[in-house]
């Protein structure tokens, strides 16, 4: 059963491609703050479906084809405070993850 479960998680995973590398949940920065990513009661595929981007699933290949492709105007800071943030250690900080600081900070943390 561990082993069906494996495959299907590596199944899933590989059909993650450039196109479906974004986030199609509008919301995805609360979500991602409120702990969506880390819910045991979303499974991977919601995961991936509504918010791939900011729960990280995206290989560092694919995000980064997927910031060419999308141009400079989806570099933007989702959090009006990220000025203030960035300069108390947000960006450099091991508490947020990448996710986290490119859903309310990518211009601010340089993750763009």
């Amino acid at each position: 059963m561990a082993y069906s479960i494996i495959l299907i998680t590596i199944a899933l995973f590989l059909t993650t491609s450039v196109e479906s590398c974004t986030n199609s949940g509008t919301n995805c920065a609360n979500w991602v703050a409120n702990g969506f990513c880390k819910s045991p009661y979303y499974t991977y595929s919601q995961k991936v479906a509504y918010c791939a981007l900011s729960c990280g699933y995206c290989t560092s290949s694919t995000s980064s084809t997927t910031s060419t492709t999308t141009g400079s105007s989806s570099c933007t800071n989702s959090a009006s405070a990220c000025s203030s943030w960035a300069a108390n250690g947000f960006c450099s900080s091991t508490f947020y993850t990448t996710a986290q600081k490119t859903a309310y900070c990518a211009s601010s943390c340089g993750l763009c």
